[in-house]
């Protein structure tokens, strides 16, 4: 397959949380919270307060979940390793927030 090696499945586990998170956020300002606004969301709520910023991106990667088990229904094995390691590159963004400036979310 054209699509089945490495830097694309990376691109797109870079790219399917922020599409994901912001369909999340579309979906809560939508149905589950009218009153507000997607850029109050978004700006305030989410990555305004410096200890929801780790959580929210926590929540995103489970766009890449599934498209992680999207790419396994076609076999494209090689994708799928991108998609991991854009996982782990989050992963490491996450630790590295939560090092520097503390737990203070829980």
């Amino acid at each position: 397959m054209r699509f089945d090696n490495f830097r694309t499945g990376f691109l797109l586990g870079l790219v399917v949380p922020a599409v994901g998170l912001l369909a999340y956020c579309t979906f809560a300002v939508t149905v589950l919270r009218p009153d507000l606004e997607l850029d109050f969301l978004l700006r305030r709520m989410l990555f305004g307060i410096r200890g929801n910023i780790a959580p929210t991106i926590s929540l995103s990667l489970l766009a890449d979940v599934a498209l992680f088990f999207a790419l396994d229904r076609r076999r494209m094995l090689k994708a799928m390793r991108g998609v991991v390691g854009a996982m782990l590159a989050y992963g490491a963004v996450i630790v590295l927030l939560l090092l520097l400036w503390g737990r203070d979310f829980m």
